[in-house]
């Protein structure tokens, strides 16, 4: 076997697991990423907020720009849904009403 041969045979197979290791730690690194960003996503209060409104064209009122993105993570104006204040009832129209 010349040495030339003996090169190729080394070096081949050492290149194949060199792209196989960077292409596991490429898989690897974009898997940490996308975990990183659900978990920041995951602290945008919106979706708790009783300005929110869910529709597709004005999802909050107060700061339609920020809402359900990561500039709202630290927003002021944020008032929790499950403390809003229950509306006046409607005075009755007749006296009999109850």
């Amino acid at each position: 076997m010349s040495s030339a041969e003996l090169v190729l045979a080394l070096v081949v197979p050492l290149a194949i697991w060199a792209l196989v290791l960077l292409f596991v730690l490429a898989i690897l690194f974009a898997v940490q990423d996308g975990t990183r960003r659900l978990r920041r996503l995951h602290q945008v209060p919106c979706f708790g907020c009783r300005y929110y409104t869910g529709s597709p064209y004005l999802k909050c009122p107060v700061r339609p720009t920020d809402a359900a993105s990561e500039a709202a993570i630290g927003c002021p104006d944020y008032a929790d849904a499950a403390t809003r204040p229950t509306p006046p009832r409607p005075k009755p129209r007749f006296k009999n009403s109850p």
